[in-house]
């Protein structure tokens, strides 16, 4: 329901009901679905990161460019920071964090994601398109996935 001045009252009320919310107040729903999404985003994967890859692109990446050991240890590094990075995004949502550690941990998510997408996009076996225009817009494609992502981050970092 719209009031006169253009506010949506009940969902204000609603807000202001659930004021210890810490985005709640501060950020626009736009921003609370762009951090729902990159925590859930970053969940999910960090747990198929964890079991192994299936289906899983940062695992396949890691397992194109090593093999064995180092795979495996490269993969859980990932997939804890994964799991760890979508708790945080998700646990933001509620609890506010003091800024030098809400700084830190959304560097090191952005740092990662960013390694993420060197290995993903320009690094790992099959990364670089072959030439033909299927390959170039099917990597253009991924590419501009994982940006839209690290823009994510940009944007909930703030």
């Amino acid at each position: 329901k719209v009031t006169e001045n253009g506010n949506f009252g009940n969902f204000r009320l609603l807000l202001n009901i659930l004021g210890g919310i810490g985005m709640a107040e501060r950020h626009s729903i736009g921003y609370m679905l762009t951090q729902i999404a990159l925590g859930l985003y970053f969940f999910v994967t960090g747990i198929w990161t964890l079991q192994g890859g299936n289906g899983n692109e940062i695992a396949a990446a890691v397992k194109s460019v090593t093999g064995g050991d180092t795979a495996r240890i490269v993969c859980l590094v990932f997939g804890i920071i994964e799991v760890l990075a979508g708790l945080f995004l998700l646990l933001r949502i509620f609890v506010t964090f003091s800024s030098p550690i809400d700084t830190i941990l959304m560097v090191v998510i952005m740092i990662a994601w960013i390694a993420a997408i060197v290995l993903l996009d320009f690094i790992g076996k099959g990364a670089l398109p072959s030439g033909s225009i299927d390959s170039v817009l099917r990597w253009l494609s991924t590419l501009s996935r994982h940006l839209l992502v690290l823009g994510g981050i940009v944007i909930v970092k703030n």
